[in-house]
């Protein structure tokens, strides 16, 4: 991959990466009641514009990189916007207007969903990919980043049995192997010299 359609593919995962920390603020801000809903709902503007963005590079520049990245960066953004969608679906009627019943669960159900899908477009990556380097490469991502998130959860598990610290919603476990796919991309930059879906 030549040094221009690195760049072009890191500015692709800079907006989705961006896109996501965007919307978590300005959801914070919403719930601390920082900003109200009308304010909330024109300020979506900008993490609805990096996803966008985001996914029209991942369309343009993962051509390049082989079918297999062009196909997961491709699922990543339209996870990540889906996810967004339905985060602030689940705000807005949950939270805001008390919907209860199937209706709630349902709802509630959809932006864990579409986070969960992340993991699986990623196992999709590994399978899909005909490069056996690169393959090793995501193997070896993976394997960092369920490490670390599995090794925390345990920890903070038996913490919490005991009393020692407070509970952690079940959310911030896969939250943190997507860390621990970026570290896991970091290690393999450091022993092979590439990141791996990074090409």
């Amino acid at each position: 991959m030549t040094k221009q359609n690195s760049k072009a593919v890191n500015r692709c995962l800079v907006a989705a990466v961006s896109s996501v920390l965007s919307a978590l603020a300005l959801l914070f801000l919403w719930k601390s009641d920082a900003i109200n809903t009308t304010t909330a709902y024109i300020l979506a503007i900008v993490p609805v514009s990096l996803m966008v963005f985001a996914f029209v590079k991942s369309l343009r520049g993962a051509a390049r990189s082989g079918p297999a990245a062009q196909r997961y960066l491709t699922r990543i953004a339209i996870t990540m916007a889906f996810y967004l969608i339905t985060l602030f679906m689940a705000e807005h009627f949950l939270e805001d207007r008390g919907v209860t019943g199937p209706l709630a669960v349902l709802i509630a159900l959809l932006p864990g969903l579409s986070f969960a899908g992340v993991i699986w477009i990623f196992g999709a990556l590994i399978v899909e990919e005909k490069d056996e380097f690169y393959r090793l490469l995501y193997v070896r991502q993976g394997l960092i980043a369920t490490g670390i998130a599995f090794t925390l959860a345990a920890v903070w598990g038996f913490l919490e049995t005991y009393k020692i610290v407070e509970s952690v919603a079940a959310f911030w476990w896969p939250t943190i192997w997507c860390v621990g796919i970026a570290i896991g991309a970091v290690a393999n930059k450091i022993k092979y010299g590439t990141f791996g879906e990074i090409r």
